[in-house]
This record gives structure tokens, C-alpha cells and sequence, in this order.
């Protein structure tokens, strides 16, 4: 009976791991391509924080939130941060695809141009798109 009870905990935890390991992994990995407007207003350039809190020497970074829109309609809002010595802010109101995770961007983004959009991303782009 011992042993029974034994194996059956052991296989729960075989069970509780995969499932967790997959779904990490589904959130963090698997990515889709989404578009997005870059904002009409440019964020202010910072000097580069790192993840102790400490500044990091001649970097710095524009933070934007982006509203990605995928091809199934599904809207994601994630932050990006273009980070350098002398960073270029996106060009406002241009259209950037990237691939995406649940998480976070994967790559990306690029410029693309507005007739490589299909019609249907592209009229929920303008109805999320910032003012």
C-alpha cells in the first residue's frame, strides 16, 4: 500500500512538472508576429538603470508601451525599450512588427510599410493606435 501511495505522489509530481515546464515555455518562447503604431509622443530619454538599481555608464533608453495587434485580432500591450550609447527614438506614428510572447517581445520591432499590413490589422491598428 506504501508503495502504491509512493508511486502515485511521484507521478503526480512528474505530471505537475511537465505541465509547468510547458507552460513556461509556451509563455516565455513561443512568439507571434503583431504590429503596432509607435506613439505620437516621444518618451523621454533616460540614463540606463540596471536590474540593481544602478546606473550603467553612457547608456541610455526611450521606454514605450506599445499596443500590438496580432493577426487573430488579439490585442497585447508590452513595454520596449531601445537602449544605446546614443539611442534613436521610433519614428512617431510609423508601424513596427515584431514577434511576441505572452511575456514579452522576442524580436523586433522593424518598420514596415503601411500597405504590408493586411486591412483588417490595419483598421484595428488605427482604432488602437494612440492620438
Amino acid at each position: 500500500m506504501k508503495k502504491i501511495l509512493f508511486l502515485i505522489i511521484i507521478a503526480a509530481l512528474i505530471v505537475i512538472g511537465i505541465y509547468s515546464g510547458w507552460s513556461h515555455y509556451n509563455n516565455t518562447y513561443v512568439s507571434h508576429t503583431a504590429f503596432a503604431v509607435v506613439p505620437n509622443k516621444i518618451p523621454r530619454r533616460e540614463k540606463l538603470v540596471d536590474s540593481n538599481g544602478k546606473i550603467v555608464a553612457n547608456q541610455y533608453s526611450y521606454k514605450y508601451q506599445l499596443k500590438f495587434v496580432q493577426r487573430n485580432g488579439k490585442i497585447t500591450v508590452l513595454t520596449y525599450k531601445q537602449v544605446g550609447k546614443n539611442p534613436k527614438p521610433l519614428t512617431q506614428k510609423s508601424i513596427v512588427r515584431a514577434s511576441i510572447s505572452k511575456k514579452g517581445i522576442q524580436s523586433g520591432p522593424f518598420y514596415v510599410h503601411a500597405g504590408s499590413v493586411s486591412p483588417s490589422i490595419d483598421a484595428k491598428l488605427n482604432s488602437v493606435s494612440p492620438q
